[in-house]
């Protein structure tokens, strides 16, 4: 009996040994990560127009196809959540009020922020989604900041966007990555193409923002970085089975399929695509409508930002 019972605390003592040690090969791990610097990359130093037409496309942009609001909220304040084990989710006020953006923000650091996913102090972000805002336009990204400097000021200190071990856990495992690692950072930033109902404006929408959550091939599947709740996300070479082109404005104004049913909002808020325009509805459906059609899921977004 008594051997039996020393057996049975070794085995316990080896678990936890192991259990010990894998929890901290997952910190050491993830500390790696989180802590990497991109000394080198510099944020592009563009010319920022004020004018009250560039002020107005940089506002539409936030709070809708530029998708800041989607994480910063609608008023760009920010929010803290306690996810558990997860992370403390606290999403940064981009606004100059307290606890925002401080005035020495330039158009550069938003630059190294958003297309290339570094912060101010060189380390890489895993959270922001630079690698599909890469594809944005210098005269977008500057309309952007010419909003944010002037846009209402909101006071509220969110604290610092900390992951927990599951967030740790999930991020060593590959299911959160850093951004700047898998960017390109020597691409050519591409030109916007002439605001209008055309496949060339509906593919470069079409590249800021729908392939974060329908993938880089546009055929669904899980959405990188998402939600493990949320449903898989549409494949959008089938669009035109599934659509009318008034049915598909429909979808964005009111969240609605063409079956009455509701899309998941806490991926696709109305709040938020219901501030596309029509040109812009209209350039998403001339690109999405001509696609071919491509099984659902074909490549996985690991594979995709590895390469």
């Amino acid at each position: 009996m008594k051997n039996v019972l020393k057996w049975i605390a070794v085995l316990f003592g080896a678990l936890i040994l192991i259990a010990v040690s894998y929890g901290g090969y997952i910190y050491w791990q993830a500390g790696k990560i989180m802590s990497q610097t991109f000394p080198d990359v510099k944020g592009k130093n563009i010319y920022v127009q004020s004018d009250s037409t560039t002020v107005a496309r940089g506002k539409h942009l936030v709070h809708s196809f530029g998708g800041c609001a989607a994480c910063h909220k609608m008023d760009l304040g920010g929010e803290s959540i306690d996810m558990g084990p997860f992370a403390n989710w606290n999403v940064p006020n981009i606004t100059q009020g307290v606890g925002g953006l401080p005035a020495s923000y330039s158009i550069q650091d938003l630059d190294l922020i958003v297309r290339h996913g570094i912060k101010r102090d060189k380390t890489g972000s895993v959270v922001m989604p630079s690698y599909h805002f890469r594809y944005m336009a210098d005269e977008d990204l500057a309309a952007i900041y010419a909003y944010l400097k002037v846009a209402p000021k909101v006071n509220r200190e969110n604290g610092k966007f900390e992951f927990g071990p599951i967030g740790k856990m999930v991020m060593v495992k590959g299911g959160i990555v850093n951004q700047a690692a898998v960017i390109d950072h020597n691409a050519k930033n591409p030109s916007r193409p002439e605001i209008a109902p055309t496949a060339e404006y509906g593919k470069y929408l079409t590249e800021i923002t729908c392939i974060g959550c329908h993938g880089p091939n546009l055929t669904g599947g899980p959405v990188f970085e998402g939600d493990p709740d949320w449903p898989h996300a549409f494949n959008l070479t089938k669009i035109s089975k599934s659509y009318t082109h008034d049915s598909f404005q429909a979808l964005f104004k009111t969240g609605l399929r063409p079956d009455g049913t509701m899309v998941d909002t806490t991926a696709m808020e109305p709040a938020l695509f219901g501030n596309a325009d029509s040109v812009e509805v209209a350039a998403l459906w001339t690109y999405l409508s001509k696609l071919p059609e491509k099984p659902d899921a074909s490549s996985d977004w690991p594979t995709v930002l590895s390469k």
